[in-house]
């Protein structure tokens, strides 16, 4: 069995991927289109798509199944001590939540050794590494996830713990205040209790990282969130608050954090749960 020789930085550089791309435990993920792909891609990749991760239930996108989630991670040669590298030729913002949404997915189903390319296949493209279109194809694994449920939130918990923890809403904060309705949602405002940390503000207008310790001076100091203390993360509908849970989660080391995938999609479509609007919250410990 292969074993990961080292743990990866969640934000990874150009430089790194480049010099590391040819390791036989490592499994680069582009995460797009099969038709960007196709045109070209970061050597030694290969494809996946957000849809292999996310379905339709009904009323919203949600995780996919246990079962479905094993044979995607499968289908990549991925296995729990593999070293995987998330990156997103990043045309749109949400383009790269699809790529954070599957490092939640990859971390709570058990593989704990992901990074994200900082600032995606452009970044690669600027720091002028070469592209391909050649295809590989890893040897499929037989991956058997064990969930972590400590880092997932569902509707009854999100009920019982309001004012009991730290909630933070990822969406521009005019779809927090209420001032500007959220498509999909038919209630505005956001969850009661709950702080405002729009997502993109982690990150510098090329799509890269801001600086690490600013952003830990931030949550620990501005948000009062304790390292050691759970915090719950959300969003509309799961894309935008799974940047918030990498920032927290992996670029800041803070290990309890819970992400409710479901998100306003659940809260604000129905009449039983408590949303404020018009004003910030601060959460008091």
């Amino acid at each position: 069995m292969s074993v990961a020789l080292f743990a990866l930085d969640a934000v990874v550089s150009p430089k790194w991927l480049n010099d590391h791309i040819a390791d036989a435990n490592l499994r680069v993920v582009h995460v797009g289109s099969v038709d960007g792909f196709e045109d070209a891609h970061i050597p030694n990749a290969m494809q996946s798509d957000i849809e292999k991760w996310r379905v339709d239930n009904g009323t919203f996108l949600v995780l996919r199944s246990k079962s479905e989630i094993e044979q995607e991670i499968s289908r990549l040669g991925i296995n729990a001590n593999s070293t995987v590298v998330l990156y997103a030729p990043i045309d749109t913002p949400k383009d790269l939540l699809k790529a954070s949404y599957i490092y939640w997915a990859l971390d709570i189903h058990g593989v704990k050794n992901v990074g994200i390319l900082d600032g995606g296949m452009d970044a690669w493209k600027y720091a002028d590494y070469k592209l391909t279109t050649m295809s590989v194809a890893h040897k499929p694994t037989n991956f058997k996830a064990s969930i972590d449920t400590s880092k997932v939130a569902d509707l009854e918990f999100v009920k019982a713990n309001i004012n009991k923890l730290p909630m933070v809403d990822a969406r521009p904060a005019d779809m927090y205040l209420g001032i500007t309705p959220t498509p999909t949602v038919k209630r505005d405002g956001h969850i009661k209790g709950a702080m405002s940390y729009t997502w993109i503000y982690s990150l510098n207008s090329d799509y890269t990282m801001k600086d690490r310790a600013k952003l830990e001076d931030l949550f620990v100091n501005g948000y009062n969130l304790a390292k050691d203390k759970e915090v719950l993360v959300y969003c509309t509908g799961g894309l935008e608050t799974s940047f918030n849970y990498f920032v927290l989660n992996g670029v800041l080391g803070y290990k309890k954090v819970r992400l409710y995938d479901a998100s306003m999609k659940e809260w604000g479509n129905r009449e039983d749960t408590p949303i404020n609007s018009y004003f910030y919250e601060v959460f008091k410990q």
